[in-house]
């Protein structure tokens, strides 16, 4: 039977919102015939959002399903200018990208060389410093604090030998952000002891943060051509399959970024979807209340387990169980649990992302029965 257009588009928005009910019960799984297949876990292993895009994106992909046959290009400067004004920055501010990976990549072709690499604190998000090995480009990694705090004062250190210093902030995987008072000192002094090294702050999880003097470091990107601040639509705004991403900042540094990007790196889809969010204001209060019930309950039960889990200031905690990771990530699974891998050096440390408050309360059962036997 042949359908209509509407039907179609009704088809579309139905099994979206499917797929996110059955989240952790029924979730979706590619198999080779490109059927979808239960595999029966509850996926706490990727820090994707419980919620999923808002209703105002959920209706936008349902209608940009027809213009898919559009070229990104048509929409040019769309996206750019709905970031701009939520921002409150001109769009001369505002690079997007296919998620916020292709920003921190293109960082580094663009920022890097075989004298001056990357300096990261580790463990944090590693897709920089897999880039940057690839390219034969040096890489030097100063392990976080024993409170996981990023050790700054060692970093600055190392500030000469870098032609990138990635701080990711509240940092992934170890939830703790920095104050950005205590960001503001580093990045004056980076800037000082080097004189043409470029700081990328990504802030994928800043829309979490809540108190501690913990707030975005735009204003910082907005002072000097060497500070980018990188964003995504995947944690906050629950669009991780739709790949949309941005970078801030003064257009002179934006523009060497801007050298490495691939043309219309953001499909039409994702595009509309963004823009439908940004329309949301009440969104991120929403969200970030959600996130904090849901959290503080979890934090609460491992407590009571006798983990250690510092701040979070994500979607996520690090808990340090004090026993083996990958132990711990197997017994879980085979009890229908799915956890964050290991991130050495944190040995008995593991990530857990924050679903529902129902998906915590079955999850927190399963750390218990694993923790306990």
């Amino acid at each position: 039977m042949a359908w209509s257009r509407r039907q179609f588009m009704q088809s579309t928005a139905a099994a979206a919102s499917g797929l996110m009910v059955a989240r952790g019960r029924e979730a979706a799984a590619g198999t080779g015939d490109g059927q979808p297949r239960s595999d029966g876990l509850l996926r706490l292993d990727s820090n994707e959002n419980a919620a999923g895009p808002c209703p105002a994106s959920l209706a936008a992909i349902a209608g940009a399903v027809r213009l898919s046959h559009v070229y990104p290009f048509r929409f040019e400067g769309a996206l750019d200018g709905a970031i701009a004004a939520r921002q409150g920055v001109s769009r001369e501010n505002v690079l997007v990208g296919c998620g916020s990976s292709e920003i921190l990549l293109n960082a580094v072709l663009a920022f890097t060389s075989a004298r001056r690499g990357l300096l990261v604190p580790t463990p944090t998000f590693e897709e920089p410093a897999r880039r940057a090995r690839l390219l034969g480009r040096p890489v030097h990694e100063v392990a976080v604090r024993a409170d996981l705090q990023v050790d700054l004062d060692a970093m600055a250190r190392l500030v000469p030998d870098a032609g990138l210093i990635f701080l990711c902030n509240p940092n992934n995987p170890t939830s703790v952000a920095l104050p950005r008072e205590q960001l503001r000192t580093f990045v004056a002094d980076a800037l000082k002891r080097s004189p043409d090294v470029v700081i990328l702050l990504d802030e994928a999880y800043i829309e979490y943060a809540d108190g501690a003097g913990v707030a975005t470091a735009l204003p910082l990107a907005l002072e000097s051509p060497r500070v980018l601040v990188s964003r995504t639509f995947s944690k906050m705004y629950g669009m991780a399959g739709l790949r949309v991403g941005y970078a801030m900042g003064q257009p002179a540094g934006l523009s060497r970024l801007a050298e490495w990007s691939m043309p219309m790196s953001v499909n039409t889809i994702g595009l509309h979807a963004a823009i439908a969010a940004l329309g949301d204001t009440a969104l991120e209060g929403r969200e970030r209340a959600r996130n904090a019930e849901a959290r503080t309950y979890t934090v609460a039960r491992l407590e009571a387990l006798g983990a250690r889990v510092p701040v979070s200031h994500a979607n996520f905690v690090m808990a340090d169980l004090g026993r083996e990771t990958g132990a711990f990530r197997d017994a879980c699974r085979i009890k229908g649990v799915a956890v964050g891998r290991p991130f050495p050096p944190l040995r008995t440390h593991t990530r857990i992302s924050i679903g529902t408050l129902e998906e915590m309360q079955r999850a927190c059962t399963v750390f218990e029965q694993v923790l306990q036997a």
